[in-house]
């Protein structure tokens, strides 16, 4: 559909025009204002007996992330007050669209002396307090807001502007944000959301993606996410991310994570840094752009541990994946 511009005739030349834009509030200073250091998880009691060697294995992180209200309970102590503790689960019970799943390594980026104003706790466990009575969610928001599923040409892979698209390979995440976008796909079902389920099974969806893609040389650039890709095994996704190269077409390909943030001990394991290692070198020799796309929603959140973890790996200063970060501050 062509639209015709039809402008109205004038012999009045416009007068002056007052500049009204201004930039934004800076909600984070620079320098830092404080030490740049990894906050001390033994301050929290679920926490007081972790060793650094437990703390920094990705196993012992997904095995004590927390997800229901009495684990978030016994990783805080006394500083979830009770107010603040039926806040939330009646927001569970009532308005969340996402269930709760906190790793340890993001609890202990809150600032847990004051959790009401917290901006961590307040996106991935809120509370029915903080929603506004009229629109508890945006006005516009539905089980699929972006409808990604309206345009899959296979199931999982949306394909909505020319030369781009998106590939959703699991539906699981480190972590589960409470304002998540793909409510319908992510994460276990709610109360007020039952989730879709992938009918296809899985190794048959990601080569019917595949599959698409080859006889579709109109695309060129491949969100590759889900879900979150720090939930895929390293090898399974360091595999199709190779098939993907195989196609001429491509030439872009972003790999979506925020368990970079969320859960960075994952990225600090010998095989996730070789398979990753393996995808830079491939990248390279088949002059394909890979990049890392994270989003971090508030500046507390980076950390040593996170920042990013193969800076000063050997194996990672090789490599010619780059990382582009979202950062708010939440």
């Amino acid at each position: 559909m062509s639209v015709e511009f039809l402008p109205q005739a004038s012999d009045v030349r416009p007068g002056h025009r007052e500049a009204q834009a201004h930039a934004g509030d800076q909600p984070f200073t620079y320098p830092l204002t404080r030490e740049y250091v990894e906050p001390d998880w033994r301050r929290l009691a679920g926490y007081r007996d972790v060793s650094e060697e437990q703390w920094n294995s990705a196993q012992w992180q997904r095995a004590h992330t927390v997800k229901n209200l009495k684990e978030f309970k016994e990783a805080l102590g006394e500083h979830l007050t009770d107010e603040l503790y039926t806040d939330i689960e009646r927001d569970q019970q009532e308005r969340a669209t996402m269930s709760m799943l906190i790793p340890p390594q993001m609890i202990n980026t809150m600032i847990e002396s004051d959790l009401y104003a917290d901006p961590v706790r307040r996106y991935m466990a809120p509370t029915y307090s903080e929603r506004e009575p009229e629109w508890p969610s945006h006005p516009l928001a539905s089980r699929d807001s972006l409808h990604e599923a309206d345009m899959w040409a296979v199931e999982g892979l949306t394909h909505r502007y020319p030369t781009k698209v998106l590939a959703e390979l699991i539906p699981t995440c480190p972590q589960y944000c409470g304002h998540c976008t793909r409510m319908d796909l992510v994460g276990n079902d709610t109360l007020q959301v039952l989730k879709y389920k992938f009918e296809m099974k899985q190794n048959d969806r990601w080569d019917a993606m595949l599959d698409y893609l080859r006889v579709t040389p109109q695309v060129r650039d491949v969100v590759v996410s889900g879900g979150d890709m720090a939930n895929v095994p390293a090898k399974r996704l360091q595999e199709w991310l190779f098939k993907l190269m195989d196609i001429e077409n491509i030439r872009d390909i972003r790999i979506a994570t925020k368990g970079l943030m969320g859960i960075p001990q994952h990225f600090l394991q010998d095989d996730v840094l070789a398979a990753y290692d393996a995808i830079a070198t491939r990248a390279r020799e088949r002059d394909k752009d890979v990049a890392i796309h994270t989003h971090v929603n508030a500046a507390q959140q980076v950390t040593p541990l996170w920042a990013p973890p193969y800076a000063s790996s050997s194996t990672w200063a090789s490599a010619t994946c780059a990382t582009r970060a979202c950062c708010s501050a939440g």
